[in-house]
């Protein structure tokens, strides 16, 4: 009523265009101007023939009624900066709940002018703070494109659009294809021309993606081999997906693939998750007998996901025997990861039944000992499954000697690895199976001996000493500080910086405690003159298995001292043990990889060739 009182006023001298333009801009509507931007209709004033505007930099700013018919834009309610301005911690809301429907918002406000850094102006720092819109955008992005209803162009400056119907989508997604700019990009977009296929089912189009995904991985460098494997396994998916036989040739993934089994993990390592399986599988199919020799040399880097699908690979061509011996030896070695270890003793698969026994307790210490060390901490989650799944300890533990109860027990009361209260947990467990061995623990008995030294060489003393002297000069000095200055912060319930700080405390005394307790227990030497006469500490020991024909070839060094890939072990392993104090001649009993014992002749024994100089 009170627009239709002000409109029936308007000058006659306007004309009808402008009348009618100037209808929309009643008091309370919002408009834009070119240069003074986004505004809010206050009032009207007959008598002037005026129109009063508060924008955001100038409020009741003036103007005629013709130049604010020629020259201001009503928006809508719906409009963002609408939005913004009458209900924006509803806009705030609805940006992290449903980011697409405030995409769409955006793109009916701007248009053609939909651009990607518009529509960051329009919604940031306001609905989006500016430190995590990129974070946002990226998500946003990612939402758009599953939605399937919006075009998302690969390049700033083209404008976002929302897509009339859904048979565009075909079409819109190998235009994305076409422009796509880069591996990734192509990557990216060759999914999408997957997902919507059955629209498009071409050849002609086939035979153009073929060609392009060619060309765009002859233009890849060899240094970024990981994208080169991900953009062929994904055409080989794509392929299959229409009916295509993967090609051979150079751009073939056994073509392309590393095939040796250290480059091979190494390259897994590089590529996400889920394409590890899918590489593998490839591998399996392309290679029919060479995947075998292959597939065991990647179990000691072997990563759960990695473990399962080589697990699942033996078992389908009833080859179980060999990845069972294999898995056995690696334990017994200590020649394995973190991540396998916590992917077999969580899920506990059949096949590897045989090899829930005290060797794998053993082999957990090891690898949590050498994490410790890592700069990359992998042990975390074995740790906590270690302490948490009492299941766990009694399956291992189960028909055990006792005298193998009393090593487990002996290595966790000498191992750093486990902090006082859970170390107390675990052995409370051990003793709940074993009473046997309830005096090493209360320490009644001698041969629990927590204090005894261990023998290492000067280089790993050495290394230790310097992480030592690390932690008090530098580590927890810069810890202190770090919690003064967080503390200043503000509230420390909700002072995150304050949490780490502490945890990172907490962290770095109890690695102290560590270092100064096997410090403590520590007697270097360079392992010089051993006595040669016989296998002792700081000799290099050649044995001939006759029956496998094979020669084998050990160092027997330091307690931290084990490199498996050189030869080099720690005289505290099982094979040590075995070997020291016999001569050459003799013939000794090892263990197999299948829980059995082999026979072994020492023909040579000589010192050892390992450089254990300190560097200066």
């Amino acid at each position: 009523m009170e627009s239709e009182l002000l409109t029936s006023t308007l000058p006659e001298n306007l004309s009808p265009a402008l009348a009618d333009k100037l209808k929309h801009l009643t008091p309370g509507t919002y408009c834009t101007h070119r240069s003074w931007g986004f505004g809010r209709i206050k009032e009207w004033t007959n008598a002037t023939e005026s129109v009063v505007i508060d924008f955001k930099a100038k409020q009741g700013h003036v103007m005629q009624f013709e130049y604010a018919a020629e020259s201001l834009t009503p928006l809508p309610g719906n409009h963002v900066l609408v939005q913004k301005a009458e209900s924006l911690d509803t806009l705030k809301r609805r940006a992290q709940e449903d980011p697409v429907s405030v995409v769409q918002d955006c793109i009916r406000s701007l248009g053609a002018q939909a651009h990607a850094d518009n529509i960051q102006v329009l919604l940031s720092p306001e609905v989006v703070s500016a430190a995590d819109y990129k974070k946002w955008w990226d998500g946003t992005k990612r939402a758009l494109k599953k939605n399937g209803h919006f075009y998302v162009p690969g390049k700033k400056n083209e404008a976002l659009r929302q897509l009339d119907a859904p048979s565009a989508l075909g079409d819109s997604a190998l235009e994305h294809l076409r422009l796509a700019n880069g591996p990734k990009a192509v990557l990216a977009a060759l999914g999408n021309v997957a997902k919507y296929w059955s629209e498009i089912k071409s050849d002609s189009v086939l035979n153009e993606v073929a060609e392009l995904i060619d060309a765009t991985l002859s233009k890849v460098p060899k240094s970024q081999l990981p994208i080169q494997i991900e953009l062929a396994l994904a055409r080989d998916e794509f392929y299959t997906l229409s009916g295509r036989t993967p090609e051979a040739g150079q751009w073939a993934l056994t073509s392309l693939a590393p095939l040796t089994p250290p480059a091979l993990s190494n390259l897994l390592d590089l590529l996400p998750g889920s394409r590890q399986p899918k590489l593998l599988e490839a591998l399996r199919i392309g290679l029919p007998e060479a995947w075998y020799p292959l597939f065991l040399g990647l179990l000691p880097k072997a990563n759960g996901r990695v473990a399962e699908v080589i697990t699942e690979a033996f078992q389908n061509a009833q080859r179980d025997t060999e990845v069972q011996a294999a898995v056995n030896r690696y334990i017994r070695e200590r020649n394995i990861t973190c991540d396998f270890l916590f992917w077999l003793c969580k899920n506990r698969p059949t096949i590897y039944g045989s090899l829930i026994e005290p060797q794998l307790f053993m082999a957990i210490l090891s690898v949590l000992e050498k994490d410790q060390f890592s700069e990359i901490k992998k042990g975390t989650k074995l740790y906590e499954l270690v302490l948490g799944d009492k299941a766990l300890i009694a399956a291992i533990l189960k028909d055990a000697q006792v005298a193998d109860v009393r090593d487990i027990t002996r290595a966790i009361l000498l191992s750093p690895v486990f902090e006082e209260l859970d170390k107390r947990s675990l052995l409370a467990a051990i003793i709940k199976l074993y009473p046997e061995v309830q005096a090493m623990v209360v320490g009644t008995d001698k041969t629990a001996a927590p204090e005894a030294k261990i023998i290492v060489s000067w280089p790993s003393l050495k290394r230790r000493e310097a992480e030592l002297e690390d932690l008090d000069r530098n580590q927890i000095p810069q810890n202190s500080k770090d919690i003064g200055i967080a503390r200043g912060y503000g509230d420390l319930r909700e002072n995150h910086e304050f949490k780490a700080a502490k945890e990172m405390q907490t962290i770095l005394a109890r690695r102290k405690a560590e270092l100064d307790q096997m410090l403590t227990r520590a007697e270097g030497t360079d392992f010089a003159d051993p006595d040669t006469s016989k296998v002792t500490l700081g000799t290099k020991v050649t044995l001939r298995d006759v029956s496998a024909n094979e020669t084998i070839v050990y160092t027997i060094l330091g307690a931290w001292d084990s490199d498996l890939s050189k030869g080099i072990i720690s005289y505290q392993t099982a094979v040590a043990r075995a070997l020291l104090n016999h001569t050459v001649g003799e013939k000794i009993e090892l263990s197999t990889d299948e829980g059995g014992t082999r026979e072994v002749t020492i023909e040579k024994i000589g010192p050892h060739e390992v450089d254990l100089s300190v560097p200066a």
